[in-house]
């Protein structure tokens, strides 16, 4: 790392596309990916052009410079709370806007502390539990998987809604409101394992609004076979990697992620689609998934104080139908960036050296006084919304 002296606030480095970034400590995985790049790395968060903070970020949406840029957008948890996504993307379709329809891409989902999404669960549900009648309970919350329940014998949750008892997940002594979502039982399964998409996105503007998505995501495998029982066992039902390696019994060469190519080559053999499904379809259906989503969100992702720039880099996570069909069960402030498997070590120091080079990009422009209007992103990346 350079460990030249760092100039005042507001003075040009010359350095591109590496001014002064500031990244918190318990920011490794960044630090990691930064090791071999030329970047002046502060110590110092007044006199950063860029703050990369996994902790006590929101104190600075009212104390950012203009000239300062930070990962993380006020409003960003109207995507992020799985309880407010659902909320907003609820009131998007019912506005009835043309393009998708979000029952094509997004599970039903019901908002477990919200009095009426209570009652139109109850309401909907069949008079006898049956396995076909599938839901996974989540936290609104929390990530990595924890928490996470698959339902089916819901006599439990029919008593709590009669009654009116509020339907939480306690840990660490606080409750958790609960969403609750329709299960996808026709997965896609790669060699018989239920997998989910991890995709890398990015929010790189809010004024004016500019989104970008990165080429090629992550594919996240459980480690035992699925079958559509043992609902307690999160090796065969909950995709995450923390709850695989959590729950034991999963040995070191246990198969966990594939990349995109892999995919691909997969669903040619298997499936029998065109060799370039993923980027001629799936991916540009993502990408109209995930202008929905901001869409949806939009004005509550702009509500940020007048000064500093704002920006977002974000998972999302999708599971393939075995029609193929890309549902979205989340969105992640965190996309996940250790890279200590061979998938992440390829695809992940890209994906986010190409972010922090569009970010900065951007911060060059508005302090020369150029408009974003003829701006050029990374090859990797591919506009879900551009200017």
């Amino acid at each position: 790392m350079n460990s030249e002296p760092v100039p005042e606030p507001g003075d040009e480095l010359g350095l591109k596309p590496w001014p002064r970034l500031h990244i918190d400590g318990i920011s490794r995985n960044v630090r990691a990916i930064l090791a071999d790049q030329t970047v002046v790395l502060t110590e110092d968060a007044t006199a950063a052009d860029l703050l990369w903070l996994r902790t006590n970020y929101r104190r600075w949406y009212a104390e950012l410079r203009p000239h300062q840029a930070l990962n993380h957008i006020p409003g960003e948890t109207a995507m992020t709370r799985k309880g407010k996504l659902a909320s907003a993307l609820h009131a998007r379709a019912k506005a009835g806007t043309t393009g998708l329809t979000l029952a094509g891409f997004y599970p039903l989902t019901y908002r477990l502390d919200d009095p009426l999404e209570r009652a139109a669960f109850a309401a909907q549900l069949p008079a006898e539990d049956n396995i076909e009648n599938l839901w996974i309970l989540k936290p609104s919350d929390l990530s990595r998987g924890i928490g996470i329940r698959i339902e089916w014998q819901l006599g439990w949750l029919r008593q709590l809604l009669r009654e009116g008892q509020p339907v939480e997940y306690l840990r660490n002594g606080s409750a958790e409101p609960l969403i609750i979502q329709r299960y996808i039982p026709n997965l896609l399964l790669l060699n018989g394992h239920k997998s989910e998409l991890r995709l890398y996105w990015l929010i790189a503007s809010l004024d004016p609004l500019l989104v970008v998505m990165y080429h090629e995501g992550t594919v996240r495998l459980t480690s035992r076979l699925f079958k559509l029982d043992s609902f307690d066992d999160p090796l065969i039902h909950i995709t995450n990697t923390y709850q695989q390696k959590k729950h034991g019994g999963v040995q070191p060469d246990t198969e966990l992620k594939w990349d995109f190519p892999r995919l691909g080559a997969y669903l040619c053999r298997e499936k029998g689609v065109a060799a370039n499904h993923l980027t001629a379809t799936l991916v540009p259906r993502l990408a109209k998934i995930l202008e929905y989503v901001v869409r949806a969100c939009e004005a509550q992702l702009k509500s940020v104080p007048p000064t500093g720039h704002f920006f977002g880099l974000y998972g999302a996570d999708i599971i393939l139908d075995d029609h193929l069909t890309p549902w979205l069960t989340e969105i992640q402030k965190g996309p996940g960036l250790s890279h200590d498997d061979a998938v992440k070590r390829r695809v992940l120091p890209p994906m986010l050296l190409s972010a922090l080079d569009l970010v900065l990009d951007i911060q060059e422009r508005r302090r020369a006084g150029r408009t974003l209007d003829d701006l050029v992103i990374p090859e990797q990346y591919r506009w879900v919304i551009g200017p």
